[in-house]
């Protein structure tokens, strides 16, 4: 089994490393004096065809795919908001008397 498990991660490792580099380029191509970023062996595949195919499909399809494949952490709750969605207090939150500025003393 250790050796799926292997595989999994050398293919996640790959797919992260292209996409970096990805992005990496774009973002130092109207930089001066910027340099390309390494290119492995074999990183023809993924540049060419997995970035490219990568960026096309939908978010939710990919968190589907990578749930079949158990490529996912285990154990944890994703959070309840969208990306992109700011962050507010869970629902039934109070607040702490503590945290409640002191009272004014009506004025004279």
């Amino acid at each position: 089994m250790s050796s799926l498990s292997d595989a999994k991660r050398n293919l996640r490792e790959r797919a992260e490393g292209a996409l970096r580099r990805e992005v990496l380029s774009e973002l130092g191509r109207d930089q001066p004096g910027t340099v390309e970023p390494y290119r492995p062996k074999g990183d023809r595949f993924w540049r060419l065809l997995f970035v490219p195919l990568y960026r096309r499909i939908p978010w939710t399809a990919k968190e589907r795919a990578m749930s079949a494949l158990g490529m996912t952490a285990k154990g944890w709750q994703p959070p309840a908001r969208k990306p992109g969605e700011p962050w507010r207090p869970p629902a039934g939150a109070t607040r702490s008397a503590s945290a409640d500025p002191p009272e004014q003393p009506p004025a004279a």
